[in-house]
């Protein structure tokens, strides 16, 4: 009778009157009804588990914040799998940069994939595979054959990539550690054009081992083992705890880790102390 009272306030109307058959709506209430049997139903767990996400009849666009090295390497696996297991579900990619925690918390992005960066409380984030690194320069470089020492590697002039938000933020740093001091005649924000820069030059290129294998295909750039062992980092992707229990983001999150997860190092006997850790 008290959450009865309450309610009457609420709504300004007796919702329920005394009449000789009982206990009776008001016509405002039975107006209602409808409305609140489908508050009921959709707050029911029979009614959760009758929406969880169908990737076959979905056209959801989900929204990816990815490096651009990721873009190159991930993304094609990624819209494979869509096409085989979900023909109507379409991507949408964002570079990662300061308000990726943001878009995250919002919901303006589903994921985000790479290297660790800072995230305050709130967030998950999940290991996928540790990359490494190769040299990369053009076919037919006029002073690197098929292997490349540590002498042509300090002498040769490189390209290299300025990107915060990836591991390539630390890589300057660890090849300091170690002694190592590169050349730099270029540096550019992107690889989107790396290829096409390095065919054009004879420019070495320090890149994520992946991505090498990426650029490698199409047979003008060719990949060579560091002579000194390779820095390494991991890439991770993170989600909001908003939408952690999404059944859509739950379902990406899942085929991004059965994808990508604990990929073994490439060039391996080139690279002898990678770590696959």
């Amino acid at each position: 009778s008290i959450r009865l009272g309450h309610l009457r306030q609420h709504f300004g109307d007796p919702l329920l009157v005394r009449t000789s058959s009982g206990l009776m709506a008001t016509p405002f209430l039975e107006g209602l009804i409808g409305d609140i049997e489908r508050a009921i139903k959709l707050l029911s767990p029979e009614e959760s588990a009758r929406r969880a996400f169908d990737p076959v009849t979905s056209t959801r666009r989900f929204r990816l914040g990815l490096s651009h090295i990721a873009q190159m390497v991930m993304l094609p696996e990624i819209l494979g799998q869509f096409k085989v297991l979900g023909p109507g579900l379409k991507v949408e990619s964002l570079d990662l940069d300061g308000t990726t925690a943001g878009l995250l918390e919002s919901g303006q992005l589903d994921l985000a994939v790479g290297y660790t960066f800072e995230l305050h409380n709130g967030f998950f984030q999940q290991r996928l595979f540790a990359e490494n690194y190769s040299c990369i320069v053009r076919q037919g470089h006029p002073r690197i054959g098929d292997t490349l020492s540590k002498q042509q590697f300090l002498d040769e002039e490189h390209l290299a990539l300025i990107a915060p938000a990836t591991g390539h933020s630390m890589l300057d740093k660890v090849l300091e550690e170690r002694g190592v001091q590169r050349k730099i005649a270029a540096r550019v924000s992107s690889y989107l054009g790396l290829e096409q820069i390095l065919v054009s030059t004879d420019l070495v290129a320090m890149v994520p081992s992946r991505l090498a294998r990426t650029l490698a295909l199409g047979d003008r750039i060719k990949i060579l083992g560091l002579p000194f062992p390779s820095p390494t980092y991991e890439v991770r992707q993170y989600w909001h705890e908003r939408y952690h229990h999404d059944s859509g983001n739950s379902w990406l999150r899942k085929l991004i880790f059965e994808s990508f997860t604990n990929l073994p190092p490439v060039f391996t006997k080139l690279l002898g102390s990678v770590s696959s850790q």
